[in-house]
């Protein structure tokens, strides 16, 4: 696989970057323990006050999982912190990458080329690719500074806040079907942020269970397959609230998608007779007719009118 190919995976947002100084590699005088990341890339990590820091607090961190790669090798995934340091409080704070990154520190030297990205669902969670100088030579014949992005901006803490604002706003109100202040055509940024708050509320309405199967499957880690589904999509404009929602396995959700099933008015799931006439889809027979799978919060649970459009518009109409 290319450098190029590896850093589009969908399931990490954009990537930014670094070239290393002699400091970040511990062989400048002192040897600094860490990364130094940047004011202009703060924003890409975890929210952090560094008026937090005083003599009696010194630091303030969160802790990260990390995975260090040189290149298209893994070196280790690791428990590491993004932190404020002020080095008990008698300097500026300054912020920094520390712990267990000895695996690819130790392989790094001055101006190699770090390049950092942030996964698309578990936010705790980043990659860290070395590029050795002499092997960065196609990366930094477009690089004019020493920090900074590689194509699009990552979504930005302030973004999801933005959009966890946005949502609970929508939850508050009278429900409708559509989003009148919706765009078909947003940002891309914004348009991450808005399907990570969103996944992430159904993730708990749900409790990390198919609204369908009442499975999902999920990592060691504890990263859950379930998929935010939107019964009236997006891109028709369907609003971002919980109540046009539903929590789903990745293989119900495209189902749910194309119509091969929906939900009935009394809350049952109805599998068309035109669905079961294709054998791959068999294994959707044993729902029909049982029960939907409730979020745990009754002022959020999807919404009968929007049940209803999903019915009428995806399921009737397709088959």
């Amino acid at each position: 696989m290319s450098l190029l190919s590896f850093l589009q995976d969908p399931e990490w947002d954009s990537p930014f970057f670094k070239i290393l100084a002699q400091n970040d590699t511990g062989a400048a005088p002192g040897n600094q323990a860490g990364i130094v990341i940047p004011k202009e890339l703060r924003q890409f990590f975890p929210a952090l006050n560094p008026a937090d820091t005083s003599s009696n607090a010194p630091t303030v961190d969160n802790r990260l999982t990390a995975e260090l790669w040189l290149e298209g090798n893994l070196l280790a995934t690791v428990d590491s912190r993004y932190q404020f340091q002020t080095w008990g409080g008698t300097r500026s704070p300054e912020s920094r990458l520390t712990d267990n990154l000895g695996p690819l520190r130790n392989l790094a030297r001055g101006d190699d080329l770090l390049i950092m990205q942030r996964h698309a669902i578990e936010l705790i969670r980043y990659r860290l690719v070395l590029i050795k100088q002499e092997d960065a030579t196609d990366f930094l014949k477009t690089i004019t500074a020493r920090w900074g992005l590689l194509g699009e901006s990552p979504v930005t803490d302030q973004t999801l806040a933005d959009a966890s604002e946005e949502l609970a706003d929508a939850e508050a109100s009278d429900f409708s079907l559509f989003d009148p202040a919706g765009s078909v055509v947003e940002a891309r940024t914004r348009r991450l942020a808005r399907t990570i708050v969103f996944r992430k509320q159904l993730l708990l309405l749900y409790e990390g269970r198919c609204a369908i199967c009442q499975q999902a499957l999920q990592t060691p880690s504890g990263l859950s397959e379930l998929e935010g589904a939107h019964i009236v999509p997006r891109y028709l404009g369907g609003k971002n609230d919980a109540r046009n929602g539903l929590g789903l396995c990745r293989q119900h959700h495209w189902a749910f998608d194309k119509g091969l099933f929906g939900i009935d008015g009394g809350r049952r799931i109805f599998v068309s007779d035109a669905s079961l006439k294709v054998p791959q889809n068999e294994p959707l027979r044993p729902f029909h007719g049982k029960r939907l799978l409730e979020a745990r919060d009754v002022h959020l649970r999807a919404h009968p009118n929007a049940l209803e459009w999903h019915f009428e518009n995806t399921v009737i109409k397709n088959h």
